[in-house]
């Protein structure tokens, strides 16, 4: 898939994310120009973090003039809920509402839905595209990795939702749990090589799976500039220099 000349496939280099925060419009404007300054290919806006999410209309405000500054910047728009570890508080079936309402924005290149938080995902995705919005379907979990037969399953289901992208955070208790999650993503990368992975283990033990991402499939890689947005983050400049090794001596 491509967006803005970026392009998200999974056993390429991967795209490095920034997550972007603020409490306020000056603060949440001002952290993207940082971090588009970097020329970083992709932001994330972490909608939850701004003091006004529920406010659509500020939010659309905020959404306009990001989009203004993303000419060459793909934009991720994510409103990540408490149940996901981040810190958006609102009922279920309103969350679906609010991602239709995001996408009918024409603002985001790319809209987060949480596909487990969600009573009818597939339909909530489907109406995001009726929109000519594109979705990346994302579940995190911040107690534990699942076995190896529940990761292919978390990752079955949110493909089989049609999603543009499918995104799965865990977190490690060791390194088996890190090394379990980069095998279930290589092997569904293989098995269904159209699909457009994103795959990372938090904390500082899954560090590594930020940075190989090309070498078992995982098409984007968040790294920070600044406050990180999820645990493990590590700085989004010396990000691209590892990548930009691994990439130069794994091709």
């Amino acid at each position: 898939m491509l967006i803005k000349g970026v392009e998200f496939k999974s056993g390429s280099k991967p795209v490095i994310c920034v997550p972007v925060m603020g409490n306020d419009i000056d603060n949440v404007i001002a952290n993207a120009k940082k971090a588009i300054d970097t020329k970083c290919p992709m932001i994330e806006w972490r909608i939850d973090c701004f003091k006004d999410y529920l406010n659509l209309d500020k939010v659309r405000m905020v959404l306009d003039e990001l989009a203004e500054l993303c000419n060459n910047t793909v934009l991720l728009a994510t409103l990540r809920t408490a149940g996901q570890g981040g810190n958006a508080h609102i009922e279920n079936d309103k969350l679906g509402e609010y991602y239709v309402r995001l996408a009918g924005m024409h603002a985001a290149d790319l809209i987060d839905v949480e596909f487990f938080e969600l009573d009818k995902p597939s339909q909530v995705i489907k109406n995001i595209h009726e929109m000519g919005g594109k979705v990346i379907s994302s579940h995190h979990d911040f107690d534990e990795t699942p076995d190896v037969s529940t990761l292919t399953m978390i990752y079955e289901e949110m493909l089989n939702g049609n999603a543009d992208i499918v995104k799965l955070a865990v977190t490690p208790k060791d390194m088996t749990d890190v090394l379990n999650l980069l095998h279930v993503t290589n092997d569904f990368v293989v098995e269904y090589s159209d699909a457009s992975i994103v795959a990372m283990s938090m904390g500082k033990l899954g560090v590594i799976s930020r940075m190989c991402g090309e070498a078992y499939g995982s098409c984007i890689t968040f790294g920070c500039i600044g406050e990180a947005s999820a645990p493990g983050q590590v700085d989004a400049n010396d990000l691209a220099k590892v990548l930009n090794i691994i990439h130069q001596n794994y091709v």
